[in-house]
């Protein structure tokens, strides 16, 4: 019984006396002090002491005034003077050392009441100088990305599975022409906003993603709220635990609107071309230029003679029973066979070049 009570009375000596209460008090990462009614100081640990670059001798019995100079005092007296009126006071500020640095804090001012009547009152400041430039290289960061994102005319996505809650961009808020208090943060199979016509396909590369882990890269069309409808292009991963379970699905959206509209432009005139060129040389229909047969293969030709014609990618593997993919495919090797940019300059070469 005489060792415990010793344990007792161990435990009660730092947090009953007075010395035990100011080393628990300066161990703490914080200023803490105490000021009276007539706001003096009573009390303060070591960070408080050390804050400020006095003494302890220095600090006992000091006015506040003096301590913090006239213009931080001016800035604190409305939080004083709710603190001794019973309220507790809860700001930042920004608070300069006698060093000269600039510290950015949390300040608490807890009135010390006694027997209905505020006698002082504590005070806790907590240095937020790091966290503050953290928050601010965040933010910068922020910015950036979304300046970054409005050039590009992108967004970007992030679907937590599990939760089925959507995280989303400025960028991808501005190409679907919403705002973030218009969007519930819940993901919708398809969206809402996606094409009646392209639904179905965004459903199922989405569903296909999340249950085999294939990538999604698909173009599809979307309504803005204002009616306007717009092409877009998404790609994204999956990302799983190590059982496989898929986890978030996370993305880009790009806004190719102009681009497309761009292409069907440049499509239609190397088209164009094509037919009037097939006009000015009907016997070339059935001809085979002996000089593309180095660089191309006899079907590349044959796509390539239908390509002169002004026929679109969709009419060719219609004419030859090709998947359209399968005729893009062909054109690429077209053009890089032929060392040329485009259809245009790629029909140039075959009308130019000799029969055979």
């Amino acid at each position: 019984m005489a060792q415990r009570k010793a344990t007792r009375d161990w435990h009660r000596d730092p947090a009953g006396s007075p010395e035990g209460i100011q080393a628990m008090l300066n161990a703490l990462p914080a200023l803490v002090g105490y000021w009276d009614s007539d706001l003096r100081n009573r009390m303060a640990n070591d960070a408080y002491i050390e804050f400020f670059g006095v003494s302890p001798e220095e600090m006992r019995d000091t006015h506040i005034r003096e301590l913090l100079g006239a213009e931080i005092y001016e800035q604190s007296l409305p939080y004083i003077e709710g603190a001794l009126a019973g309220e507790t006071q809860l700001f930042h500020r920004e608070l300069p050392t006698p060093s000269g640095e600039i510290r950015y804090t949390q300040s608490s001012y807890i009135p010390d009441f006694v027997g209905g009547e505020v006698r002082g009152f504590f005070v806790l400041v907590t240095d937020i100088t790091e966290q503050r430039r953290i928050e601010e290289e965040v933010e910068r960061n922020r910015a950036r990305l979304a300046e970054a994102e409005r050039i590009a005319r992108m967004g970007s996505w992030e679907w937590d599975i599990p939760s089925q809650q959507m995280t989303c961009s400025e960028g991808l808020y501005g190409i679907y022409g919403i705002s973030p208090g218009e969007f519930d943060g819940r993901y919708e199979g398809g969206s809402q906003y996606v094409h009646p016509e392209d639904h179905d396909l965004v459903e199922r590369q989405m569903r296909e993603a999340v249950e085999s882990g294939v990538s999604v890269d698909l173009e599809y069309r979307i309504i803005r709220p204002d009616g306007r409808v717009r092409r877009v292009r998404s790609r994204a991963e999956l990302t799983a635990d190590r059982a496989g379970n898929a986890l978030r699905l996370a993305g880009t959206v790009q806004d190719v609107t102009e681009l497309h509209a761009a292409a069907e432009a440049l499509h239609q005139t190397a088209s164009d071309l094509g037919r009037r060129a097939a006009a000015l040389h009907p016997s070339r229909d059935r001809a085979r230029p002996t000089d593309l047969t180095r660089s191309l293969t006899a079907r590349q030709i044959e796509i390539l003679a239908l390509v002169a014609e002004g026929l679109s990618n969709a009419e060719i593997a219609s004419r030859l029973y090709l998947a359209e993919n399968t005729v893009k495919w062909h054109v690429r090797k077209i053009l890089r066979g032929l060392g040329v940019g485009n259809r245009a300059q790629a029909v140039a070469r075959y009308l130019s070049a000799p029969a055979s």
